[in-house]
């Protein structure tokens, strides 16, 4: 229990530094190198705790939540790939010790693989909500009225995130192309991380509710 516990705040923890990672133009680009660091070492820590499911990859049979899972962790892998790589060549501070080619083209892979991975990040809590969900059950976070309304407010969230990912034009960003869209920082920096948490939300809700209604889940996992 305390241990999956901790790699919950763990992952937790990685979400937050990820949504203070976006707010560049708040907090200025040697915070967002530094948080942008502790990101990662956040991020070899989650994949050495995971490293049973890695070697595990070549065993037992692909059911098709399996098959999905495996397939979204690929492409979040190589987006995270990107989004380090590209960090150590545009680094103006935290690695500009390393002699690395900077250029335009790799800021601009480096700001479409964060949107990108923003979405992943959402399908890849979706796609293991139910983890999470045996965890608060053995809390005694269980019954009827925490699951409806947890999906009450869920859906409520989500709708939400509809809207906000129309707010932060998503769907731009996502197409690899750029947004007229800017941010008021200096009145609106709560509302700023509200909406990205929304987009995460929308997608981690979606994600879950349509694995759900496909029977995509194991009877075991689901148990």
């Amino acid at each position: 229990m305390t241990r999956v516990l901790m790699r919950l705040l763990l992952d937790a923890t990685a979400l937050v530094l990820l949504l203070l990672a976006f707010a560049y133009w708040w907090l200025g680009n040697f915070a967002h190198e530094v948080i942008g660091t502790a990101l990662f070492l956040i991020l070899a820590r989650h994949l050495l705790n995971n490293r049973k499911w890695w070697s595990s990859l070549r065993r037992g049979r692909y059911h098709p939540r399996r098959a999905v899972g495996v397939a979204l962790t690929f492409f979040l892998a190589v987006a995270m790939t990107v989004l380090l790589a590209t960090s150590f060549a545009i680094s103006r501070t935290t690695f500009a010790w390393i002699p690395l080619p900077d250029s335009f083209a790799l800021r601009e892979a480096h700001m479409f693989a964060a949107y990108w991975v923003m979405v992943l990040i959402g399908l890849h809590i979706g796609l293991n909500w139910q983890r999470v969900m045996m965890f608060a059950g053995k809390l005694g976070v269980a019954g009827p009225v925490w699951r409806w309304g947890g999906l009450a407010a869920g859906a409520i969230i989500a709708l939400q995130g509809l809207r906000s990912a129309a707010v932060m034009d998503l769907w731009t960003r996502l197409r690899f192309d750029y947004s007229l869209v800017m941010w008021d920082f200096n009145s609106q920096a709560f509302q700023f991380v509200g909406h990205w948490m929304a987009i995460i939300t929308l997608f981690a809700f979606g994600t879950h509710c349509i694995t759900r209604a496909l029977g995509m889940f194991p009877r075991r996992a689901a148990a």
